[in-house]
């Protein structure tokens, strides 16, 4: 079956057509490609691995996966960028910095690769004083083995930003410009997982999207979330930005309840934006609440939206309780990208702490508490290091999301013969109380295959699938949803069992972390001939 190890370039502007190679092994040919987008169309050109990729103007700006098959089986599906911003290729040679490669716009997304030992890409930008210039890149959360590095240098070759990781090992720098020149940005990498030398690394598969502007760059928005069933407003939170670009509407109206985070692109500029999704109040933080004598009155259930805006920096907040009343607190900032390595605890009305719960390195606190008594209490949070700035944005949820359920498969892909079967294992669970009837089944069963469905009983686990393929069952490579449903709910709820793309080495989100359409490959083995007829 196909093994694809990269696409080159990874992404494209709406509305184009461009040439991508598939590095890797794709034989035997032919090879076929899904994506997740009927607007997203990918068809071989040669068979040196190069296809012609048309991006429909309906397609939705962002990370789409794009899958290869034959008929020996399917590849795990790989991400491809759908961008807004116009896009170039890296033109070779452009390690030294005295020749980079000209950007002769104030944005532009730059398609490149790392391609051998010691390789650094350069690019001159012009930026005006006043300005940011900003430089993302793209590598890791593509599923590049690479840890990328930038750096920022002035005319001169100094050095003036440098960033390695973000929330994951892709890396972010964001510089105010002093005075008007020409800067350049430059991008290296580290073999991930590490190699036993530390030094920049470079291979074919080394496959990268920057993005360089001195225009408008969304990184977030506050508050970080909203409300479930709703239409919202938030500030978008990023460098450049100005009244016309800066506040959105996002329509979490058909949000299913299984689902905690949100990913839409900003409006103005294309960038993805990971948001919360809550069940209750959406309440907005007011300073100053930084002591228990001015912390900001709150009614629960709701949810708290703020920023530790600067070092040292803590936001209170007062709620009424009575005695043995339950209450469980959730933070989300690091899962939302946030810097913050919050510490939430729950005080007395004079600052004494109650509990305690620390997040830190990747991880967000959760913490259940029964008041001891009638009366006022305040919760508070801060970071664990003492940092602070407008970056550090958080979300304390109170409430629980409403009963839902999830289905999850182990792999992404199945296989099973005419005249034999194969056995799915499907992890089912149900959250927050969620006691209705569910019932499995499988769309896109190809003709000859059938689905052998276990009862699913009232407890969570893992039930057994089996797939049957009859002994005329014609060979197949076609994509398959299991779906889990609950057909007695009003009205009927359903949701396509997921699998992982994180991998097992995971260091942060990748832009895309699970995926819905598995894929099932059936090979129709010729029946053997009869044994021989035995001599008279």
């Amino acid at each position: 079956m196909p093994v694809p190890e990269f696409l080159f370039p990874a992404g494209g502007k709406l509305g184009t057509s461009l040439n991508v190679t598939v590095g890797g092994k794709l034989e035997p040919l032919p090879v076929g490609v899904w994506t997740d987008h009927a607007g997203l169309v990918f068809k071989a050109t040669t068979n040196s691995g190069v296809f012609s990729a048309s991006i429909g103007a309906d397609v939705p700006p962002g990370p789409h996966l794009v899958r290869f098959y034959n008929a020996d089986g399917a590849a795990e599906p790989r991400i491809f960028v759908v961008g807004t911003r116009e896009e170039i290729i890296e033109v070779e040679p452009n390690d030294d910095f005295r020749k980079a490669q000209r950007l002769d716009k104030s944005t532009v997304v730059i398609n490149g690769r790392l391609e051998k030992a010691g390789d650094v890409d350069s690019f001159a930008i012009t930026a005006e004083q006043g300005k940011w210039i900003v430089a993302a890149v793209d590598c890791y959360g593509l599923g590049s083995s690479v840890d990328p590095v930038l750096q920022l240098l002035d005319e001169r070759g100094v050095r003036v930003a440098f960033n390695h990781d973000t929330h994951n090992l892709d890396a972010l720098i964001a510089w105010p410009v002093p005075r008007t020149g020409t800067y350049v940005v430059q991008v290296l990498g580290f073999a991930h997982p590490p190699a036993s030398d530390v030094s920049a690394k470079g291979n074919a598969a080394y496959v990268y999207r920057l993005t360089v502007t001195t225009g408008p760059f969304a990184r977030t928005a506050f508050p970080a979330g909203v409300k479930r069933g709703t239409k919202s407003p938030v500030t978008l939170q990023g460098w450049n930005l100005d009244k016309a670009t800066a506040t959105q509407t996002v329509d979490a109206t058909l949000a299913p309840a299984a689902d905690q985070l949100l990913f839409r692109p900003a409006a103005p500029t294309g960038d993805l934006l990971w948001l919360g999704l809550g069940d209750a109040t959406e309440i907005v933080e007011v300073e100053p609440n930084d002591t228990p004598t001015n912390a900001q009155p709150v009614a629960f259930p709701a949810t708290l939206n703020g920023r530790i805006g600067r070092p040292g920096d803590v936001d209170r907040f007062a709620f009424t309780a009575k005695k043995n009343e339950r209450f469980n607190f959730r933070v989300r900032a690091a899962e939302l990208h946030s810097p913050l390595a919050a510490r939430l605890r729950v005080e007395d009305t004079n600052g004494v702490s109650l509990v305690q719960q620390e997040g830190g390195d990747g991880s967000d606190p959760k913490l259940g508490w029964n008041a001891p008594a009638d009366g006022t209490f305040v919760v508070a949070i801060s970071d664990m290091y003492g940092n602070g700035s407008p970056e550090h944005f958080y979300r304390i949820e109170h409430v629980a999301p409403p009963p839902h359920f999830t289905a999850t498969i182990p792999t992404h892909a199945f296989f099973v013969e005419n005249g034999k079967t194969n056995e799915i294992k499907v992890t089912v669970t149900r959250n927050e109380g969620f006691k209705e009837k569910l019932v499995l089944s499988v769309k896109g069963l190809p003709d000859g295959v059938t689905a052998k469905i276990p009862e699913i009983s009232d407890k969570v686990g893992e039930v057994k699938l089996e797939l049957l393929a009859s002994a005329e069952a014609k060979a197949a490579s076609v994509p398959i949803e299991i779906i889990l449903s609950a057909p007695e709910v009003r009205p009927p709820l359903s949701r396509a069992a997921s699998f992982s793309l994180r991998g097992t080495d995971t260091r942060g989100d990748k832009l895309i972390n699970d995926g819905r359409v598995a894929w099932l490959t059936v090979a129709n083995k010729p029946a053997p001939p009869p044994p021989p007829k035995k001599k008279k």
